[in-house]
């Protein structure tokens, strides 16, 4: 006699969707929090080598920084070619890149990272008081162009111990400081920076701002300023 196959029943199939559903609702989220360590550190990766480059081109040209030239079209990250091992550690697996506004043009800016404007006046490396706390370099807005900041007070009448006074009133009263830098891409906590002494490092962003030093804390240990040269 021939015995008949039995198939699943309505309430076992659903019963095993149930269970996928829940496997899944677990193991997502720790996929996408791995992916996002994994992109963390090769951001930090990233900062590293150009830390690294910015102190290889200081020990090739008398211990000064790069300069950068906007006017010729001479950008800061370019000095810095020679000394990395690939230009995509200019990019950033932070964000999703794009288009932003630049001096009423759309463009896609050449790097994701942004220098402090401390480094790009040929500034001698050896004048920082404690390069192991001199932050070079941030993220850049993903949402902004421009791919430096100014961490001093950039008006007339401007005072160090007051943030708001960061910005230039020749410009449009722009912020040169804080909106120019993704402070919290990493699950809105922190960020990766380069420091002056070749280390990179995570670190909350009102930290670097509020630490032992006066403000602007790590992102101008020294207080240089530049605003003479600009006006």
């Amino acid at each position: 006699m021939t015995q008949m196959k039995r198939g699943f029943t309505l309430i076992e199939l659903l019963v095993v969707i149930a269970i996928i559903a829940i496997l899944a609702a677990i193991l997502f989220p720790v996929f996408a929090q791995a992916k996002a360590a994994a992109n963390k550190t090769q951001d930090l990766s990233n900062f590293k080598q150009i830390a690294t480059a910015i102190v290889l081109y200081a020990n090739d040209n008398d211990d000064v920084s790069l300069t950068s030239n906007h006017d010729a079209g001479v950008e800061w990250f370019e000095s810095l070619y020679p000394y990395v091992k690939s230009n995509d550690v200019f990019r950033s697996p932070a964000y999703t890149r794009t288009a932003v506004d630049h001096e009423g043009e759309s463009e896609m800016p050449e790097t994701d990272y942004s220098i402090n404007g401390i480094w790009t006046h040929a500034t001698p490396l050896t004048n920082s008081s404690a390069p192991a706390e001199q932050i070079t370099v941030g993220l850049r807005a993903k949402l902004n162009g421009e791919i430096d900041y100014h961490p001093w007070p950039t008006h007339e009448g401007g005072v160090w111990d007051d943030l708001a006074t960061y910005y230039d009133e020749h410009h449009e009263n722009e912020d040169w400081f804080l909106e120019r830098l993704e402070k919290t891409p990493w699950n809105n906590q922190g960020s990766n920076f380069s420091f002056l002494d070749g280390h990179a490092k995570y670190f909350n962003f009102d930290r670097t701002v509020r630490n032992t030093f006066a403000l602007p804390g790590f992102h101008n240990v020294d207080r240089i300023s530049y605003v003479e040269e600009e006006e």
